[in-house]
């Protein structure tokens, strides 16, 4: 894990501009730190000088790397990278599944100098160009010069989990890891993108989009590569996909037997997917909420590690709300119950109100674009990990998306079974806590389109609502994959910043390519059945996790007592930063916070700290 910068210009470059950019995000890379300046006429290097062999290039290019030593923590594993004199790289994330193609390139006759997954990576597009992408089961950005070729192989991952961002101008085009990276370079030109963030204000965030809260500043898509060379280095960034998944629509009934297969498949399936995520030269702990999700990747790493005969002792880290005023939030039964079962460490930590002002302050430094919410639900979990020296976890991000775990899906699932099976599920999702107005939505929805049919239900619930609610009339499989797509995105970009702002890996199995596709094909009724969501999760850890866990109806899901600070402890501070905003009097006209509802006064706060975090002291505005 680490943070990257590659620039590319009609310019010469100076190694002190590229070292300014690296280190603005030495957080990611506190290890080691590398650099490559290249052109027409002048070579560079700073570091391994060993291993520079004739470098030549038509490009003005630099490339800088700051490094998270997880994997061959020898000075071997420095970047930029050098490998068959031909190709350079530097790269953010982890390909898990490198042992397995390191012996299938060895079969093919490449030889290896380091055990990293880097130097994989460039011996897999020696041999299989763009197509080593498919074969890759990771997190990753990078760009990679070939210097045969003269070109450059830009990427991200499936999931966009490493974060990949880009400044281009006349005479320039910059890759960087981080927004504040490219904030650095006195050449990058921006300001606050007015449009955008009225839409998130109106919206909410949207990291899966290629548009910043930063003029000319962008996202570089998931799941997607471009190569470049001199010719086109200054067009405009047309990225290339080289991933999807199809889902299954079908309706069919629920059959008990084929639950138990899939289930049963989706346990090994999952296991994997936590064992190869356990390849690591540090230490690794999990974070652990009391839910399902991450309760489940607690319960495989235990069971992993007992079946490798290993002696080391899982560390668990929780956010815990145990104080009377916030206890709402409280988890820690959950927590206790599955660690005192298991018999591992437990760390947990109680954010504090006097802290919320500074701790809000390292969400929108390190989130860079203003999250919903106040943004620190388990920002204090990585914390607690990094003071015990943990520098990899294993997280649950990602099951709630794939396997229905939010109330608004059974909407979904409702409208579009028959009538009959309708009103049997309709009663059984009444036994759920806090479904009530969900239930009542899905039920008017229901009978709508008994009554009228599909077309006039729409027309008749946009009059009714003033807002399009078509997307509960989705396919439940369709709306998953939505999630998948849209808001799953910006809770991954929240897992990368919170937990590389502390210098730690966020590893997620339920991200697993392999997993979300075999998801994907799991019939709506498998996700939802006799009011229980995500069934076939909790059917595969059957009696496996305290049924308190399995079986719970509760979901929680890292909650933060948002209430609590925001009208209570923080309310003189939330007033003051939001009224006092000139950025935000200028551009939404805030005399009163009486008639905005709690989501629109966070992100008004959110906006109001995001800009003088970074245009109040500059002149970028």
């Amino acid at each position: 894990m680490c943070g990257i910068v590659a620039w590319l210009s009609n310019n010469s470059l100076e190694l002190n501009e590229l070292i300014t950019m690296t280190d603005a995000m030495s957080h990611r890379g506190p290890d080691d730190a590398g650099y490559l300046i290249s052109s027409p006429l002048t070579v560079e290097i700073v570091k391994p000088i060993d291993k520079v062999k004739n470098i030549c290039s038509d490009l003005n290019f630099g490339f800088s790397h700051r490094r998270l030593s997880i994997v061959d923590l020898s000075s071997h594993g420095h970047q930029p990278m050098f490998f068959l004199n031909r190709y350079w790289i530097t790269y953010n994330g982890e390909i898990y599944n490198y042992i397995e193609l390191r012996a299938e390139l060895e079969e093919l006759g490449y030889s290896f100098d380091t055990e990293t997954d880097t130097e994989v990576i460039l011996a897999s597009y020696d041999a299989w160009g763009v197509e080593c992408l498919n074969k890759f089961n990771g997190m990753w950005a990078f760009v990679l010069f070939d210097q045969e070729k003269q070109e450059l192989f830009v990427s991200r991952d499936r999931f966009g989990v490493k974060p990949l961002y880009y400044y281009q101008d006349e005479e320039n085009l910059i890759f960087a890891s981080e927004i504040k990276s490219l904030l650095s370079n006195k050449i990058v030109k921006t300001s606050p993108n007015v449009d955008a963030l009225k839409s998130y204000w109106n919206e909410g965030p949207k990291e899966f989009i290629a548009e910043t809260v930063f003029e000319n500043i962008y996202r570089f898509g998931i799941a997607s590569y471009i190569l470049i060379d001199k010719s086109n280095f200054l067009d405009r960034i047309s990225e290339k996909k080289f991933w999807d998944y199809a889902i299954d629509n079908s309706f069919e009934p629920f059959n008990e037997e084929k639950a138990k297969i899939i289930a049963k498949n989706y346990y090994d399936l999952l296991k994997d997917a936590v064992r190869i995520r356990l390849r690591a030269d540090v230490d690794i702990g999990s974070a652990l909420s009391g839910g399902l999700d991450s309760g489940s990747i607690v319960y495989l790493i235990d069971e992993i590690l007992s079946e490798e005969g290993s002696i080391y002792t899982q560390k668990t880290f929780s956010t815990v709300y145990k104080s009377e005023e916030t206890k709402y939030c409280d988890e820690s039964h959950y927590i206790d119950l599955l660690t005192s079962e298991l018999g591992i460490n437990s760390y947990q930590i109680e954010p504090k109100s006097s802290e919320i002002a500074e701790l809000h302050k390292i969400v929108i430094k390190y989130w860079e674009s203003p999250p919903e919410g106040l943004g620190m639900s388990g920002l204090n979990t990585f914390k607690l990990a990094s003071d015990e020296g943990v520098k990899v976890t294993l997280d649950g991000q990602g099951a709630d998306e794939q396997q229905a775990g939010y109330d608004g899906y059974c909407i979904n699932h409702l409208y579009n079974m028959n009538f009959r099976t309708f009103i049997k599920e309709f009663w059984d999702l009444k036994k759920v806590q806090g479904l009530h107005k969900m239930l009542v939505v899905a039920f008017m929805f229901r009978i709508l389109k008994s009554v009228l049919g599909h077309k006039l239900t729409i027309k008749l619930t946009k009059t009714l609502f003033k807002r399009d609610l078509e997307i509960f009339t989705k396919p439940l499989n369709e709306a998953l994959k939505r999630s998948t797509q849209q808001s799953l995105i910006n809770l991954i970009h929240y897992s990368d910043s919170r937990s590389m702002c502390y210098s730690i890996e966020s590893r997620m199995p339920f991200m697993d390519y392999r997993l979300v596709e075999f998801t994907a094909q799991i019939p709506a009724c498998y996700k939802i059945h006799n009011g229980w969501s995500k069934y076939f999760a909790r059917l595969a850890f059957d009696k496996k996790l305290p049924n308190e866990i399995c079986w719970r109806k509760d979901k929680m899901g890292w909650p933060t007592p948002d209430k609590i600070w925001q009208q209570e402890k923080g309310k003189v501070l939330f007033e003051s930063e939001i009224l006092n905003s000139s950025f935000l009097n200028q551009h939404f006209n805030i005399d009163s916070l009486e008639n905005f509802n709690k989501n629109k006064i966070n992100r008004l706060f959110n906006m109001a700290v995001w800009h003088k975090t970074f245009f109040g002291k500059t002149d970028r505005v």
